[in-house]
């Protein structure tokens, strides 16, 4: 299958960090000024937006995210530990549309998955491609929680399209009214880690908590699973 691709693409190089962006709109976002320090002066450009909902332990210090902010990879052990909730799926062809460094669908490929389409393109623009949702069997993936309404965007879009998913969310997305309206609760069930484990490009991974593996349509043996911690539930 030409799409199952977990390398990347002819133009990738040159493009870094901001690859994973090519799935959102640009409007309502304003330019601020950094370089690449932590607290940086005002002689670069960076595109920011306003914070809101829950994005984790992370962002700038001054209320707002830029969009460097929302770009952390999945470390390969969160997609060990996640890959036995969906054994069913190691076979089948999974959809991984959000890019960031490119190499993630390597390293769900080395969690356990064969068949694995992982390419840069606008997210929005292919789940309407009905003749290739068709073909996919489930969406895995950590989607950008940058921007004004963009988790629930992604989620209507699946949901509209009916592609069963497993996203990595913050956990406070299941009190949001608006992902009760998306969503079907017959089909909503939930993997909760103790922590996931992310990372900038070549940087350390750091621990992330707070998070859920929001799971749609995908008929799993428990509605809730409570994951253990790798490293030990006293730590």
């Amino acid at each position: 299958d030409d799409d199952e691709d977990a390398g990347k693409s002819d133009d990738e190089e040159g493009d870094g960090d901001a690859t994973r962006f090519l799935i959102t709109s640009r409007r309502g976002v304003e330019t601020r000024k950094r370089d690449d320090s932590d607290s940086p002066p005002d002689n670069t450009d960076v595109e920011t937006v306003r914070r809101a909902g829950s994005f984790g332990n992370y962002g700038r210090s001054d209320g707002r995210m830029s969009l460097e902010d929302d770009e952390w990879a999945t470390s390969e052990r969160t997609w060990r530990a996640l890959s036995p909730y969906l054994s069913k799926y190691q076979k089948k062809k999974v959809w991984m549309p959000f890019y960031y460094d490119g190499e993630a669908g390597a390293r769900l490929k080395s969690a356990g998955f064969e068949r694995v389409v992982h390419r840069r393109e606008d997210f929005f623009e292919r789940v309407r491609d009905s003749g290739f949702t068709r073909s996919v069997d489930v969406v895995i993936d950590n989607p950008p929680y940058t921007g004004k309404c963009m988790k629930e965007k992604v989620l209507r879009a699946l949901v509209e399209a009916d592609v069963a998913f497993c996203l990595l969310l913050p956990i406070g997305v299941l009190h949001g009214a608006s992902i009760r309206r998306i969503l079907d609760a017959k089909k909503t069930q939930a993997l909760v880690p103790r922590r996931c484990f992310v990372f900038k490009k070549g940087k350390k991974e750091v621990p992330f908590k707070h998070l859920v593996w929001l799971c749609h349509g995908l008929n799993l043996p428990r509605d809730l699973e409570l994951m253990p911690d790798d490293k030990g539930e006293g730590e």
